[in-house]
């Protein structure tokens, strides 16, 4: 993928998902199914592609930056931890019963842990080393953000929000990850920072998130910790597809 397929890929499903989600309410059996899938789909691209990526020999990297990975893995997952308190889990498949003095309030705390998440998730996209974008993580954000966007697409009316606010805010969503993915485009073009270390952080971090979101959901759609059939056939179907891309 180029870099305008890939900013098309990361906004797109995001804006027409949402728009969707606008005029039409979302099946809940249906959407736990999303949920397990992209969770396993996350959970095993993490596990079989970043991890290994981020711990990659490359030449002039000192064996301490391995405890490095393996720090900032630590502060993606904290960090995540810590944009909970803002977002309410809106990240990994919340919703949000307010009572009718809450939705008096606008959820801008969670609209700004939000969109902090999203922003991070698009650093490690474009891959400085091949001048391409990470196509397995693209499709894992994509499907991780479809869900997402219904849920804050029904936030946002829950909160009365005027139609065409909710259209700014679902583009202002839709564009994080892209400003994640230019950033990190700019930080290998003009080298501001050591490029090596700079990707190993931005792999790290969004490891660290990835686990605490697909651990997350994975444990949040069983019902007492017990899994439906379908719910089982959705999990794998997102570890087979992984290990395809992967």
């Amino acid at each position: 993928m180029n870099s305008i397929q890939s900013i098309l890929a990361l906004s797109l499903p995001v804006i027409f998902t949402g728009i969707f989600a606008m005029y039409f309410k979302l099946n809940q059996s249906f959407f736990k199914l999303v949920l397990a899938f992209s969770a396993a789909y996350l959970f095993s691209t993490t596990i079989m592609h970043l991890l290994p990526e981020a711990y990659q020999l490359h030449e002039g990297v000192h064996v301490t930056d391995f405890k490095m990975v393996g720090l900032f893995i630590v502060v993606g997952f904290s960090a995540q931890l810590l944009m909970e308190n803002l977002s309410g889990g809106l990240e990994h498949g919340h919703s949000h019963h307010h009572s009718d003095t809450c939705k008096k309030h606008f959820p801008y705390g969670i609209i700004i842990g939000l969109l902090i998440h999203s922003f991070l998730e698009g650093l490690p996209v474009y891959q400085g080393d091949s001048g391409h974008s990470n196509h397995q993580l693209i499709f894992g954000l994509v499907i991780h953000n479809i869900p997402i966007s219904f849920l804050f697409v029904a936030l946002l009316k829950e909160h009365n929000v005027k139609w065409l606010n909710i259209i700014f805010f679902l583009v202002l969503f839709s564009i994080m990850a892209p400003l994640g993915f230019l950033f990190s485009y700019l930080v290998h073009t003009f080298q501001f920072m050591k490029v090596m270390h700079y990707q190993y952080i931005a792999d790290s971090l969004v490891i660290g998130i990835f686990l605490f979101i697909s651990t997350a959901i994975l444990f949040e759609t069983g019902d007492e910790h017990k899994y439906s059939p379908s719910k089982i056939i959705s999990m794998l179907l997102g570890i087979v597809l992984a290990f395809i891309l992967s």
